[in-house]
């Protein structure tokens, strides 16, 4: 009885040191999203949803056999607008709900890669963004290095030019998130070939970062994961997915740093405190 009583002591004060502690009045409080940034539990896809001061970014808009719902998500969070909608790069797991979004919510702002032709998409769906940019209802911009976007307390700014590559994957849009002291980087799925030309750009010494790639050995570079010295690694990725997300290399290349992480697939929804610096393991 006693060793089980020590036990559960235990347990409580890692949960405690670990995690952001709030009351339960507070957690009923409305308050307790504002200066979030979230990653959504969507499988083997990607959604982050940052908040401060009743405005809204959401950075990609995929969802593949997720255990959160993107739209109904919102709508518990009571989103009306989204004042920036961010697609990294075009792979159906960045942005399959994206139509479906626009459809449901006033979306005022998309950001999207600089293509050359050769990379620019041949869809339906590429078409449907830029037309309805061209009918009046958001404004498009193509990513360029220093643009920045007010949200909230806090700006996005974009890291880098798009890198016109035949990979897909490193055309992704990199970006920052910085309100007062903290700083989350978004980078998409760029492989290391974008990361090298990142390297120098990326702010140092930061609160969060999602994992590029799903957490995979072709990206998240040692010299890289070093350079941003993030206090927390987010990693997307569905159970047993087919690719093996994520990977050892990549896991023990955190371990290796001392960085702590969290997967979605076993996490939930990572919802993060920009104030606390730190998970809010019981708002889901």
């Amino acid at each position: 009885m006693i060793k089980k009583l020590f036990f559960i002591i235990f347990l409580t004060l890692i949960i405690t040191f670990s995690s952001c502690s709030f009351e339960p009045d507070e957690i009923a409080n409305d308050n307790i999203c504002n200066d979030t940034v979230t990653m959504l539990n969507v499988g083997q896809a990607s959604c982050t949803l940052i908040e401060s001061e009743g405005e809204f970014c959401i950075i990609d808009t995929g969802w593949c056999d997720g255990q959160t719902d993107i739209i109904s998500y919102l709508n518990q969070r009571e989103v009306k607008t989204i004042n920036l909608m961010v697609l990294t790069h075009f792979h159906s797991d960045h942005t399959s709900e994206t139509l479906d979004i626009m459809q449901d919510f006033n979306v005022e702002n998309i950001l999207i890669p600089y293509l050359a032709i050769e990379n620019t998409p041949k869809t339906s769906f590429y078409r449907t963004i830029v037309e309805e940019a061209e009918m009046g209802k958001y404004n498009l911009f193509f990513a360029e290095e220093g643009l920045q976007f007010g949200i909230g307390d806090g700006f996005i700014k974009v890291l880098n030019d798009t890198n016109n590559s035949s990979n897909i994957n490193d055309t992704s849009v990199a970006v920052s998130y910085t309100n007062k002291d903290f700083v989350y980087v978004n980078i998409g799925d760029t492989e290391l070939e974008t990361e090298k030309l990142l390297i120098e750009k990326i702010p140092e010494n930061i609160s969060f970062f999602t994992a590029s790639h799903h957490g995979s050995s072709d990206a998240n570079s040692l010299q890289f994961l070093k350079k941003l010295n993030p206090n927390f690694v987010g990693i997307s990725c569905g159970l047993n997915n087919e690719y093996g997300h994520p990977h050892d290399e990549m896991l023990g290349k955190l371990n290796y740093l001392g960085i702590s992480y969290e997967i979605t697939y076993n996490m939930g929804n990572i919802v993060y405190s920009m104030n606390d610096d730190c998970i809010i393991d019981r708002l889901q």
